[in-house]
């Protein structure tokens, strides 16, 4: 895997940044197959930062919470179609189809994604599970056009949303620690119901627009 290459985002000024802080992602030169790597020592965490909090026991919590959750939903239709899972080296491969959300709608693209990502969110919900990883570089459309979701590690179950601090603390940006403290901690735990509401009311955008309008169905469930 020596010329694969690292996935990164377009951030909210229009640069390429880091996606994500939990794992090192990566992009096959075909750009067909997409690699998890939950290696605790791996590069791309580290690019920028030491992550001191970055350990190897914070890196093996998300990557089992990710299989956990690729494994109870691998029916659906938005989950990735599964290459292999290698649990030794801790590495995820899937089929990837060239270009997330996040790219799509940077250069503009005319893409649907409210309907799609809608059912999505309100599969899972119904399903008992809060997935915080709904951002637009979270999914991408397959070859016949449905919408796939990655991220799995970003899944607490709703009837007991509490994640350890050193976790969270360990894959939160400093850019988004007010994202933590808009949750209703404990001495050791965070809640994440909260920032999942406030994800989706105020902070996740799809091309300039929040998911309120998921939220806003999600009341009427309740």
């Amino acid at each position: 895997m020596i010329d694969w290459q690292p996935f990164f985002k377009y951030g909210d000024d229009g640069t390429l940044c880091l996606a994500q802080q939990t794992y090192e992602p990566l992009i096959s030169p075909d750009r067909k197959t997409f690699c998890a790597n939950y290696d605790w020592q791996n590069k791309y965490q580290r690019m920028y930062e030491s992550r001191d909090l970055y350990t190897a026991d914070v890196c093996e919590w998300f990557f089992q919470n990710e299989i956990y959750h690729l494994s109870k939903f691998k029916t659906k239709s938005y989950v990735p179609n599964i290459l292999d899972i290698d649990h030794k080296n801790k590495k995820i491969f899937f089929e990837w189809h060239g270009y997330t959300f996040n790219e799509m709608l940077h250069k503009g693209e005319p893409v649907e994604w409210q309907e799609q990502l809608k059912y999505i969110m309100l599969d899972l919900y119904n399903a008992g599970t809060y997935k915080l990883t709904m951002y637009p570089h979270c999914h991408f459309l397959d070859s016949n056009g449905v919408m796939k979701t990655i991220d799995w590690y970003g899944c607490v179950p709703i009837n007991h949303p509490l994640i350890k601090a050193k976790y969270m603390d360990a894959i939160v940006h400093e850019t988004a620690r007010f994202r933590l403290d808009e949750t209703n901690r404990t001495d050791t735990h965070y809640n994440l119901e909260l920032m999942y509401k406030q994800s989706m009311c105020n902070h996740v955008k799809w091309a300039g627009k929040s998911l309120e309008y998921i939220y806003d169905e999600i009341r009427w469930i309740n």
